[in-house]
């Protein structure tokens, strides 16, 4: 038997933070219990206007950790996704060191 789905009104914004990737998803209660979980993320386009990116290589200390490198560069852990995605690196093990990468401005950010 199929688990039943309810959508509902409840926006993500209230459930995650600003700076989460699932901030514009459709909130989803599912199953008997009523789990809680969030539509797919889809990748968005990143905009082509690089002129305020900035670029660098990937550190052996921040090898793996795009979380680390995202805290360095905008204060926070919590836009990695946004690095990774500027980036078309899909796999966490492919953010290997001496990788030559752009750091999306914050305009390309928020």
């Amino acid at each position: 038997m199929a688990n039943k789905i309810e959508r509902t009104e409840i926006p993500a914004t209230d459930m995650v933070d600003p700076l989460s990737r699932y901030v514009n998803s459709e909130v989803i209660y599912y199953g008997k219990n009523n789990l809680l979980t969030f539509t797919t993320y889809k990748r968005q386009e990143v905009a082509a206007d690089q002129s305020e990116d900035k670029f660098t290589v990937i550190t052996s200390g921040n090898e793996y950790r795009p979380d680390k490198l995202s805290t360095q560069a905008y204060g926070a852990p919590d836009l990695w996704w946004k690095i990774m995605e500027a980036n078309g690196i899909f796999d966490i093990w492919d953010f290997k060191a001496g990788i030559n990468i752009r750091l999306p401005s914050d305009a390309n950010i928020f």
